[in-house]
């Protein structure tokens, strides 16, 4: 496994750290689709299936159902964080494989729809994932939101819908902080 970091290429499935219902620590998987020009970030899609084991191999990996909608994030770590792994990559990725045409962002007052920007209006901007670009932490905290069922798939994320120890401002860095080391043991006790 190697360390994610900017040289991460498209089709690269790595581990985001979560937890379920139970707040029992595990992971979902994630796939780079691309970096979005002109430097703006990474683009990601996550998927829904919690592990708590480290798949074997790629035939033990469900990438069909998305936890959430692709966002873009900054791929920058910092302390405590630890660095999340890179467990597969897959060199016969192709973007159609993400239905990268309709992956969505909205902009201030443009639309980033499958590489291409339109125009459109706030209505129908209103439909996709809003022009975020998500730090280790609010992944995290995001994951764990829709894991335990605060946000369905196709749900905005919303800051005012998630309770006090999961807001980032009040109280959710420990528990982001707490999961993401837990699962980072995890990986280090399979490596040695």
């Amino acid at each position: 496994m190697k360390p994610l970091n900017n040289k991460v290429r498209p089709g690269d499935v790595f581990y985001i750290p979560t937890c379920d219902i139970d707040i029992n620590p595990g992971f979902v998987l994630a796939r780079h689709i691309e970096d979005v020009s002109p430097n703006i970030g990474s683009l990601i899609e996550v998927f829904g299936k919690f592990y708590t084991a480290i798949p074997n191999g790629k035939d033990e990996i469900d990438l069909s159902e998305r936890l959430f909608r692709p966002i873009i994030w900054d791929m920058y770590f910092f302390k405590p964080f630890p660095r999340w792994k890179i467990l597969f990559s897959d060199p016969s990725y192709d973007r159609s494989m993400s239905d990268y045409e309709n992956i969505g962002i909205a902009f201030d007052q443009k639309l980033w729809l499958g590489g291409k920007i339109i125009d459109a209006t706030k209505a129908e901007m209103a439909a996709y994932e809003p022009s975020i670009c998500w730090s280790v932490e609010n992944i995290i905290l995001r994951t764990i939101a829709h894991n335990v069922g605060i946000f369905k798939s196709n749900d905005r994320y919303d800051y005012n819908l998630l309770p006090i120890n999961l807001r980032f401002n009040d109280g959710a860095y420990g528990v982001s902080e707490k999961i993401a080391k837990e699962v980072d043991d995890l990986f280090k006790k399979s490596r040695s």
